[in-house]
């Protein structure tokens, strides 16, 4: 049976709502396939629809950038995306500003106020002297498979081992040990619980004596869900399950006529 633990969860202290949503979520998983945890990451980079600016009316553009640059930054703008919108719903934003100074993300007013940059301090432009700007902009829903703006987030896995000492280590591989805070007892070696399910510090480990240490597979996933903001990352986990779920009951549906 599938067993799931979270390790860790963290915020970000650049994101307005940083300490209120879980932007890292980081998970122990066992019992499982690389395969259907393959599924997993493809649903969530390709399946859960966020919000994201499509359409952009410039009214006034005196800036040195073009228009089509200007379009192009806003549509990357990550924006927060409440759970209560249907998939249908299009919110309308807006951003006006004269004089000489950067335009940031936090110039854009939106008319849903649930539906913010999530990273006020995205620059989209630099005004000279008497330099203006005026849009208008509508943001509907997508999927990362149409468009990397509507991505949630990045999601990687790894799969753990467990290092075993096969042939005694010379004093120079005992010394780069001692520096990765690494002791051995026996043919095992102890690593601090915080390093435990770090895989780069374990192929750190590796490195020091790649033919004398043994890599032993674990039947433990870790998964990384890192949120880009639009939701935390534990409503991106929900919400690909919810579409993994549809698209299996659509197969099972058209295997059943």
């Amino acid at each position: 049976m599938v067993d799931i633990k979270v390790i860790e969860k963290e915020g970000d202290k650049f994101a307005v709502d940083g300490n209120e949503k879980t932007y890292r979520l980081k998970l122990l998983i066992s019992d499982v396939t690389p395969q259907f945890l393959n599924v997993l990451r493809r649903a969530i980079e390709e399946e859960v629809r966020t919000l994201a600016i499509e359409d952009v009316y410039i009214m006034e553009n005196s800036s040195a950038m073009w228009d089509e640059m200007i379009a192009h930054r806003l549509g990357l703008v990550v924006l927060n995306t409440p759970e209560d919108l249907s998939y249908d719903q299009r919110i309308v934003l807006h951003l006006e500003k004269k004089g000489k100074g950067y335009v940031f993300a936090s110039d854009i007013r939106s008319e849903n106020k649930k539906v913010y940059p999530v990273y006020p301090d995205t620059i989209i432009a630099y005004l000279g002297d008497n330099h203006s700007i005026k849009i208008r902009m509508e943001a509907v829903f997508g999927k990362g498979k149409e468009h990397a703006k509507w991505k949630p987030g990045h999601v990687y896995y790894y799969r753990l081992v467990d290092l075993k000492l096969k042939e005694e280590l010379n004093e120079e591989e005992k010394e780069k040990l001692k520096v990765l805070g690494v002791r051995l007892r026996g043919k095992n070696f102890e690593i601090a619980k915080d390093k435990v399910y770090d895989r780069t510090f374990l192929d750190a480990i590796y490195s020091v004596a790649r033919y004398k240490i043994e890599e032993i597979p674990r039947d433990e996933f870790v998964f990384v869900i890192e949120s880009y903001g639009h939701y935390s990352a534990e409503r991106i986990l929900n919400l690909a399950i919810y579409e993994l779920k549809i698209m299996l009951k659509e197969l099972l549906d058209f295997l059943m006529k």
